[in-house]
Parts: C-alpha cells; sequence; structure tokens
C-alpha cells in the first residue's frame, strides 16, 4: 500500500474548487505514474462521488461502463437494466439523481475517449454547456498521455478550451519529502534514492522494503522481469510517434556526451 505523502496544495485546490459556488471543472494532468489516480481518490474519499476509468476500449465499450459506472456508484438503479443511452442522456440521468449540495464527477484517462472517438472532446463540450455547467457540478477530467490531454482540453484549437475553472500538471515528489517515505534513512541514503526514483511515487513504492539501494536496484530495475525494465520502452511508445530518435538520444547521453555540442556531433547532426 503506497503512502500518500505531499500534494497538500493540490488538494487544497480541489478543495477550493470543490467549495467554489456554481460550476467547476478542473483539468488534472501529468506523466504516468505520478499520483494523478490516487490525489484524486484522496480528494473524494469519504465523498459522493462518481469516479470512471476510461480504457483503450472504443466508445460504444466505454459508454456501457460508463453508464454502470453511473448506476453503482449514485445508485441509480434502473440504469444498470436500461437500454444503452447517449452520453448527454447518461450525465442528464446522473445529475438529476445525484444527492449532495455540489455533484462531483471524475473522468480518468479521459484522452482514451478522445482517442476512441475524436468527437468526444466535442461532444463533452455540449454536454458541459448545455447540462452541467449552470449547475452546482464538479467535474475532473485526468490523463497520463500529455500531448493528447493537452490537444484535448487545453490549447485554443480544443472544444473544451476555455471552459475549465482550473488546472493541475502534477509533477514529482520533491526530494524534501523522502525521508516520509524512508524515515530509516541517511541524507546520503535518500539522495541515492532519489536520483534512481526521480520523485515518482509508484518508482518509490518499489524501493519500501528493499534492504539498500544496490538491491532495490538490482531487483526492480536490472532483472529482466522487472517492472522498471521496460518504463522507459514502454513510456517513449505512448507518449511520442517517432521513438527511433529518442532511443538515438538516449544512448548518446549514455555514452558519456553530456554537452549539447558533444551530442549533436555523436549523432552527425552538424
Amino acid at each position: 500500500m503506497g503512502k500518500f505523502i505531499n500534494r497538500q496544495e493540490e488538494l487544497a485546490f480541489l478543495e477550493q474548487e470543490y467549495l467554489r459556488h456554481g460550476s467547476s471543472l478542473v483539468i488534472v494532468y501529468g506523466r504516468r505514474r505520478v499520483g494523478k489516480t490516487a490525489l484524486l481518490a484522496e480528494f473524494i474519499k469519504n465523498r459522493p462521488a462518481v469516479y470512471f476509468l476510461a480504457t483503450e476500449e472504443n466508445e460504444t465499450q466505454n459508454r456501457a461502463a460508463f453508464q454502470k459506472a453511473v448506476a453503482e456508484q449514485a445508485g441509480i438503479d434502473f440504469l444498470l437494466n436500461s437500454a444503452a443511452k447517449g452520453w448527454d442522456m447518461i450525465f442528464k440521468t446522473w445529475l438529476d439523481a445525484a444527492c449532495g449540495k455540489k455533484k462531483l464527477i471524475v473522468l480518468d484517462e479521459f484522452q482514451y475517449l478522445g482517442k476512441a472517438d475524436p468527437a468526444f472532446p466535442s461532444v463533452f463540450q455540449k454536454i458541459w454547456d448545455t447540462i452541467l455547467k449552470e449547475k452546482e457540478v464538479m467535474a475532473v477530467l485526468c490523463g497520463s498521455l500529455i500531448s493528447m490531454m493537452e490537444s484535448q482540453t487545453l490549447v485554443y484549437s480544443s472544444p473544451l478550451y476555455g471552459r475549465r475553472t482550473g488546472q493541475i500538471r502534477l509533477k514529482q515528489i520533491p526530494f524534501r519529502h523522502y525521508h516520509e517515505f524512508f524515515p530509516d534513512r541517511s541524507e546520503k541514503e535518500l539522495i541515492a534514492y532519489y536520483a534512481v526514483t526521480g520523485g515518482v511515487p509508484k518508482y518509490i513504492e518499489l524501493f519500501y522494503d528493499t534492504s539498500d539501494i544496490y538491491t532495490a536496484i538490482e531487483q526492480n530495475i536490472l532483472s529482466k522481469s522487472s517492472f522498471l525494465y521496460d518504463e522507459p520502452n514502454f513510456l517513449l511508445h505512448r507518449e511520442v510517434r517517432e521513438i527511433g530518435s529518442y532511443f538515438s538520444l538516449i544512448k548518446t547521453i549514455a555514452a558519456g556526451n553530456q554537452k549539447l555540442s558533444k551530442i549533436a556531433a555523436a549523432l552527425k547532426l552538424r
């Protein structure tokens, strides 16, 4: 079980948006494993809320799963057995039946909805403008593919541009909090743990129960069956289209070329 550490500023902002009179639309995004879902789970804890995790399935399957999530989490029994409804009808049904002064809904991995159906950001924009905007509603759109989240929710060309009331780009945990994860380690040891895990909560979790940093590296990075062994490859495939150039750049830096001129020379860019 991971420890919930830091993030007081982000939680305070979400709380502020929740207490705001009227509607709130918050965008939460950041690289994978950085703790976005954990942050939102902490925020909605003990609050009546609907949480939906989108997948890379097609639009119809995601909509059916969303309808089921709304039915079960908001206690709307008739939605469970009713024929598949459109997105707008599901949101309207939830809004009419949800309890609490402020209605709260979280759409996690939002970018997959736009990936499955490029028109979905426009669909949600219409839902926001016609159903949710004038109500006591807080909607959180969360995603981990940064470029897609920016293009779908933040940039000027996005249908949702100008609708948000706030955004959080969640970053890694600062070094000053590492003693909270590893209270029995010396400052020198904490520097080593930080250098390897980079402040990413998911990576930090893997190092909790190891006796020393070298054992942890052997078990969690160098082992071909470990979680982190293929993580760079996985992240690059997710975030960029042409990974060959990125692999070449990483390989060049790993070979000891740290100055821009040496990197360019090694890659024969001049």
